[in-house]
């Protein structure tokens, strides 16, 4: 009987890994990650939706504070024509206050940026503003999927943990180690549409994160037929002295707990992308 139940166990065992591992031999992280670059640095136009909530709390000057920040958006890029799209509602709450909801929408056709702000009360804004080369060239640097995912592949530490079906697509699943200070510029950036100074959120240098302490964890869906990026998450708390951000006769401290999610599809596939008449009448 004895060896019945161990002979049982042992199969089991073997099933349940089979199944965990999806019944494959996972390949070499550096292999994914080089798939990945290649298929990002091939990427013509795609979609993607984003959500981010940020919270912020601590205190200062002897009172405490805090804010949370959540952003949905949504766009398509199409980069062999020159054309993007993204809209985004912006959430700010602040316990005791009224909550301000924010709608933007923003548009890049051709050689010509379009913006509309609908901030509480001003109603909706549109803004239209021609770009140079060199504007539209850093615009999709800071805004499109392939040059921030790039960047931060090429310096992360890598791990392969599994596989996972995202949208009917098979993925390896990645979990990476970024450059902490590249991360969170390059996230930043992408999350709030690059307001980071005008929303009021700190610059996280180097120097600061060697002072602070944080927590992190990040993964990523690549498709295991084409390598391209199908699903990111992200988690991170970082907690600040006054020491860390350079005001050591300040009291207080913060913490700013992150989170994102993004999904990416409809890879190099036609995008459609029509300015609304408001947008082409702006000024």
């Amino acid at each position: 009987m004895g060896k019945k139940i161990l002979a049982m166990s042992l199969v089991l065992v073997m099933v349940l890994s089979f199944i965990a591992c999806g019944g494959e031999e996972l390949p070499p992280a550096q292999e994914i990650v080089d798939g990945a670059i290649q298929a990002l640095d091939d990427i013509r136009a795609y979609e993607f939706e984003m959500d981010m909530t940020m919270g912020m709390a601590g205190e200062a000057e002897g009172e405490a504070f805090e804010m949370t920040i959540v952003t949905d958006s949504s766009g398509a890029f199409d980069l062999a024509n020159r054309q993007m799209r993204m809209d985004m509602t912006m959430s700010i709450v602040v316990p005791g206050e009224d909550e301000v909801d924010i709608e933007i929408e923003l548009y890049l056709i051709d050689s010509t940026g379009y913006i509309m702000m609908d901030v509480p009360g001003t109603g909706p804004v549109w803004e239209k503003e021609e770009l140079s080369e060199a504007d539209w060239e850093e615009t999709v640097e800071m805004l499109s999927l392939a040059e921030p995912q790039i960047e931060i592949l090429e310096t992360a530490e890598v791990e392969v943990i599994g596989s996972e079906i995202i949208g009917g697509i098979d993925c390896y699943v990645v979990e990476i180690t970024p450059d902490m200070e590249q991360f969170w510029e390059t996230v930043m950036q992408q999350a709030t549409l690059g307001f980071v100074e005008e929303m009021g959120l700190p610059m996280i240098t180097e120097e600061i994160l060697d002072e602070v302490s944080y927590s992190f964890s990040a993964k990523q869906w690549i498709a295991k037929d084409t390598y391209l990026l199908m699903k990111v998450e992200t988690d991170m708390v970082i907690e600040l002295t006054p020491e860390a951000m350079g005001s050591p006769e300040e009291e207080g401290e913060m913490t700013i707990d992150v989170a994102i999610s993004m999904l990416a599809y409809n890879y190099n596939q036609p995008v459609s992308i029509e300015l609304p008449p408001e947008a082409e009448a702006s000024t």
